[in-house]
């Protein structure tokens, strides 16, 4: 074993070895702490969680089932991902927003829970939820990102029912419907991508929020109240919920919505609004991106019945949740090693280098990332080292991947052992072994691919959906620590 590991590096060792010579010019300061933030216990609430796949009953049930949608598929995906790594490297800079210390004030112990699933049947790779807003409260299909502060709906002058069967909020309809005013503090020093300038003193607060795929949505900012549900079925509401009341917007993630629920790291996010309630933390378990519209999960704030403290396989790592990278959730990253072998990959990858408010390199997790993404250096020795493990397999390139093969004439057993072995290394000793189909994906029939892709460097690595499958992801806010272990996501 000794052997061929040594073998393994040698070959890797070639590709990165011009990397050190970067890594030994750019100096990286300590990792921040992050803030800090006083919680007490408090409640569960649970959401139903699931994956565009499930929305698209509108679809015929075969929408990906040809390797030709399939391919398509994840080759737009691919170009919408790279685009958002981009952006998120150019999000982390001080101009981006007004960030304000989180406060405390949890209350007892309860929980909720929303239902969670895939989506993909509708040709974009984000889970969404359904959330009640408002008073009477009307239920809305949201997209669930942790890349995202800001939870907002598409509003009118009253209910419409769009193509689709997608629904307009209507403000003006809702009895807890308070709209914050452009005069007040909050406005001017706290709420991002707010306007610079107010029309007049009872002016709402608008905003202009831009996505790091290149979408946008503009509209006012209101306080109003949601409606959630306990595991046992009891309804309570949660009032003075930050929400967005867009009365723009761009993105086809949006055409397929009615919004989008802020999960990211800021004062503003409805996930640290509600972990303040609910036990200063959250958790979910995506199902496989390509599962049928039955196939769910759940996002859960509180304690998650499903994660469980004392499993032997769970698995803790410090969360980097400095407010230079918000909305995003960072992670320390040791390095990564294939078949046994580390990887020689330059550490000043995996650290974030903080300055003047903003931050550079290093990793974050994303539920609205569907691909993998690393960092050119980073990439180039990881796919070496797969090319290595298929060294003696007949591979080719099929665009956006790097490396495939032909599965014809393989078992499932095969066909589900033949990668290599990947290992994440973690802050705190921690390591994530990805399930094999979470990097070895597949693209069309008989075809798999090694479904990691490069991203910019400088610039962030994303820990996306695909690689966060067959786990349950606990981020605790109150520790600034992720938990993790294994799991089959099921209902």
């Amino acid at each position: 074993m000794e052997s061929r590991n040594g073998e393994v590096l040698r070959f890797v060792l070639a590709v990165g070895r011009f990397l050190w010579i970067t890594a030994f010019f750019l100096g990286v300061p300590a990792l921040s702490d992050g803030f800090a933030a006083s919680w007490e216990d408090g409640q569960t609430m649970h959401l139903r969680l699931f994956h565009r796949n499930e929305l698209e009953s509108r679809q015929p049930a075969g929408h990906h089932d040809d390797e030709d949608s399939v391919l398509q598929y994840l080759r737009e995906l691919t170009e919408r991902d790279q685009l958002r790594q981009r952006r998120m490297y150019n999000m982390i800079s001080p101009s981006r927003r007004k960030a304000a210390e989180i406060e405390s004030g949890l209350a007892a112990e309860r929980s909720f829970e929303a239902p969670i699933s895939s989506g993909s049947y509708v040709g974009v790779g984000e889970y969404f939820v359904k959330l009640r807003v408002g008073t009477p409260a009307r239920e809305y299909l949201l997209v669930a990102d942790t890349g995202s502060d800001l939870t907002w709906t598409k509003c009118a002058s009253d209910e419409q029912l769009r193509p689709g069967g997608f629904l307009s909020f209507p403000a003006v309809g809702s009895g807890s419907f308070v709209p914050i005013p452009c005069s007040s503090d909050m406005c001017k020093g706290v709420l991002p991508f707010t306007l610079a300038s107010c029309p007049t003193t009872e002016s709402p607060c608008h905003y202009d929020f831009q996505y790091v795929d290149g979408s946008f949505t503009r509209g006012i900012y209101a306080n109003e109240t949601v409606s959630v549900a306990t595991p046992d079925g009891i309804v309570s509401e949660i009032r003075d919920v930050l929400i967005g009341c867009s009365s723009e917007f761009q993105g086809k993630s949006f055409n397929r919505s009615d919004g989008v629920l802020g999960l990211g790291q800021s004062t503003v996010s409805f996930a640290v609004t509600a972990a303040k309630i609910y036990g200063g933390k959250f958790s979910y378990c995506l199902v496989d991106h390509l599962s049928g519209r039955d196939v769910h999960n759940y996002l859960v704030f509180g304690q998650n019945p499903r994660f469980s403290n004392q499993r032997d396989d769970v698995r803790f790592t410090p969360l980097v949740l400095d407010a230079s990278i918000q909305p995003f959730y960072g992670l320390i990253v040791r390095g990564i090693s294939v078949d046994g072998s580390w990887l020689p990959i330059p550490e000043l990858v995996w650290k974030f280098q903080f300055s003047g408010g903003s931050a550079s390199n290093g990793v974050i997790i994303d539920s609205g990332m569907t691909l993998t993404t690393l960092v050119r250096p980073a990439y180039d020795i990881v796919m070496a080292a797969f090319q290595w493990h298929f060294r003696n397999s007949e591979t080719f390139q099929l665009a956006p991947f790097q490396l495939c093969f032909n599965t014809t004439g393989l078992t499932a057993r095969e066909i589900n052992t033949m990668g290599p072995r990947m290992v994440i290394h973690l802050g705190g000793g921690a390591r994530f072994i990805p399930h094999t189909g979470g990097y070895v994906v597949a693209v069309a029939r008989n075809v798999r691919c090694v479904g990691i892709v490069p991203g910019a460097f400088p610039g962030l690595s994303v820990i996306g959906n695909i690689l966060q499958q067959h786990y349950v992801w606990e981020y605790d806010l109150l520790n600034a620590k992720l938990g993790f272990a294994p799991s089959h996501c099921r209902n």
